[in-house]
């Protein structure tokens, strides 16, 4: 079976963005690169023009994660592929990730809209707690996940009232509410960074303080109140970003702008 590989850029660090690209050309038949309007257009050009299978769309602007994922789940179709992983442009993946995943995909039944793996992240530890061969999962991040096209167009495709931040979390909700499931396997497929994580203590509990920046913290809040109404998810879901309101006032720095982003966040989010 083929395969394609997304990528959504953002003014890539390029040395990074050749490590990613290198790692996944040689395992599909077709790299698709859909920029969100870089400013760094010459040298995303001249690393381009290095690789054979590499499909180029260039947005004018920041049209956003969805709208980019989207814009890949259509090209990968229109090329003739029925899975496509997505990828953000800094993971680097396993020289024999297609190649694991594609032993899953023969396996899976026809309600398997994702097929994903544990990943290492450059700065903290990951439990992903598994230990089976694989299991099924409520959710994962879009970057190292293994799309099945028809699945991800059934339930109508990545939200891009979200633009940036949750919009993982949104299209597994979407999958999941339809009777499609997300597997992820026993096996380290990629290298991930989200953030400037850091691990620390709250409640006696190990948990992960990203230290996103203002911006990110107000799509962060915003889309956890917009999803909350849109999947009906209750209290679990303020418990939440409550608790992400506490963590951001107890660990990080520039607290007064992060706070004031995410109080505008929580507003805007009962708008959307």
């Amino acid at each position: 079976m083929e395969y394609a590989a997304g990528i959504v850029l953002f003014n890539p660090d390029t040395e990074r963005l050749k490590e990613n690209i290198s790692a996944i050309a040689p395992q599909v038949r077709d790299v698709i690169l859909v920029d969100n309007g870089s400013e760094n257009l010459t040298e995303i050009t001249a690393l381009t023009a290095e690789y054979s299978n590499i499909t180029y769309v260039r947005n004018d602007k920041n049209e956003g994660i969805a709208r980019a994922l989207n814009q890949i789940v259509d090209k990968a179709e229109e090329l003739g592929v029925s899975w496509v992983l997505t990828l953000d442009q800094d993971t680097v993946c396993q020289p024999d990730i297609i190649e694991r995943y594609d032993e899953m995909v023969r396996r899976a039944k026809d309600n398997v809209a994702i097929i994903t793996s544990k990943y290492r992240d450059r700065s903290v530890e990951v439990d992903f707690g598994i230990s089976g061969e694989y299991e099924k999962v409520r959710f994962c991040i879009t970057s190292g996940a293994l799309n099945n096209i028809r699945c991800i167009k059934a339930v109508g495709g990545f939200d891009e009232k979200l633009f940036i931040d949750m919009v993982d979390y949104d299209i597994c909700y979407a999958l999941t509410g339809s009777g499609y499931k997300i597997v992820r396997m026993n096996y380290t497929g990629f290298l991930h960074e989200v953030g400037r994580s850091v691990t620390k203590k709250f409640f006696g509990k190990e948990i992960i303080i990203f230290n996103h920046s203002p911006l990110r913290k107000y799509y962060w809040v915003r889309n956890s109140i917009y999803l909350k109404r849109k999947y009906h998810l209750g209290l679990s879901a303020d418990k939440r970003i409550v608790n992400r309101f506490v963590q951001t006032l107890l660990y990080e720095d520039n607290k007064a702008a992060k706070l004031k982003s995410m109080l505008k966040g929580a507003v805007d989010g009962y708008r959307l």
